[in-house]
Order: structure tokens, then C-alpha cells, then sequence
């Protein structure tokens, strides 16, 4: 049994695949819709898929994509 003080680690976000960059939107490339349906996202109805890596114009840069519960449930 487990101590109640000891952390959980949550799943690991970065196992969802995710769609090419280069193919996204911008606004699906900054978080506002959602990376696979391209549908707006709004407060309390987003997934955070974890921050990612990826190479951009010769430069590695951060990269935040989101996701809809509908999407994140189907990708599980």
C-alpha cells in the first residue's frame, strides 16, 4: 500500500501521437483549436498533451498542443 504523501505521477501525455506540425493551422499550432479536429477550444473542455520539441525555420523551439476531451479519449 502506498503512502498517502507519496506522488502519483500522471500518464504520460507524450505517448498520444500527434499530427505533423507543418500540417496544423496556426491557431491549431498555438493551442487555440484543437490539434486533431481542429475544433475551437474553450476553458475546462481542453486537454494539455504536454510540452513537446520540435524543429522550426533551422531552430528547435517548445511546442504546447491541445486537444477536445472527444479527441484525448479517442487517442487513448
Amino acid at each position: 500500500m502506498r503512502h498517502p504523501s507519496t506522488h502519483v505521477p500522471p500518464p504520460d501525455r507524450r505517448l498520444v501521437t500527434l499530427p505533423p506540425v507543418v500540417a496544423l493551422s496556426s491557431q491549431q499550432q498555438r493551442g487555440v483549436h484543437c490539434v486533431f479536429c481542429g475544433t475551437a477550444l474553450h476553458t475546462g473542455a481542453v486537454r494539455d498533451l504536454g510540452r513537446r520539441l520540435t524543429k522550426a525555420h533551422g531552430s528547435v523551439v517548445r511546442w504546447f498542443p491541445r486537444s477536445c476531451r472527444s479527441c484525448w479519449e479517442a487517442q487513448r
